[in-house]
């Protein structure tokens, strides 16, 4: 189990790690101190479960779990001191899956961690998609095309996903950059030509001269079906 504390309190990090360490030997606890870093870890580390503080240095705690839910299922608990029930209400709105109020007990934190998780096991995810060659895995992060497993980040996995379901089809900036980061800015086009130049290179026989992951010139990509 790989668990993502999004915390700048070391005192809590501290204990939290600690309380893992005890009781569940193969956990493994990430921390980030601020929502940014909290944000970039959860698309490259892809944790099992998340706990959330809302009082961070950089950022509003409901901005990250805002961001956060724009590409990433992942379970998520507020840990915080604030308990004034239009937050707990707030942020289960926002896609929370639990809210435990600081100071927590230890016993009562591990049993909402492994009840998420164990949730998050039965229910899992359909993946079940194909486009010529290529198919999804176990995972968002795991492409195979022609046998051959392809590793991609949250972002790219969501991006490749998007396009295999509309396969042939246009697929909008906007729509793309919707499914990423929940609107679309004056940035976008240039974020998401970035996300294609590294999918190219991951699932083209040349990322110069692509054949599967196509430019609509002033609309977005598309993904030809190639057998």
């Amino acid at each position: 189990m790989k668990l993502l504390l999004i915390e700048d309190d070391a005192e809590i990090i501290d204990v939290v790690c600690t309380i893992f360490q005890i009781s569940c030997p193969n956990s493994r606890v990430l921390s980030a101190s601020n929502g940014r870093r909290g944000i970039e870890t959860v698309e490259s580390a892809n944790p099992d479960i998340i706990l959330l503080d809302l009082g961070l240095p950089d950022m509003n705690g409901f901005d990250v779990l805002k961001q956060i839910r724009t590409f990433s299922d992942t379970p998520i608990i507020i840990l915080t001191v604030r308990g004034d029930e239009s937050d707990v209400v707030r942020g289960l709105t926002l896609g929370a899956n639990d809210y435990i109020i600081k100071p927590f007990r230890q016993m009562e934190l591990l049993a909402r961690v492994r009840r998420l998780l164990t949730k998050k096991q039965i229910n899992g995810e359909d993946l079940s998609i194909t486009c010529g060659k290529m198919h999804f895995g176990s995972s968002i992060r795991e492409l195979w095309i022609n046998g051959t497993l392809v590793n991609l980040t949250v972002s790219e996995g969501r991006i490749i996903y998007m396009l295999m379901k509309n396969h042939d089809k246009t697929v909008s900036y906007e729509d793309l950059s919707e499914l990423l980061w929940g609107d679309y800015y004056p940035e976008a086009r240039s974020n998401l030509k970035t996300h294609i130049l590294r999918l190219r290179n991951k699932i083209e026989d040349t990322a110069s001269d692509p054949k599967l992951l196509i430019n609509s010139p002033n609309h977005g990509y598309i993904l030809k079906t190639i057998d």
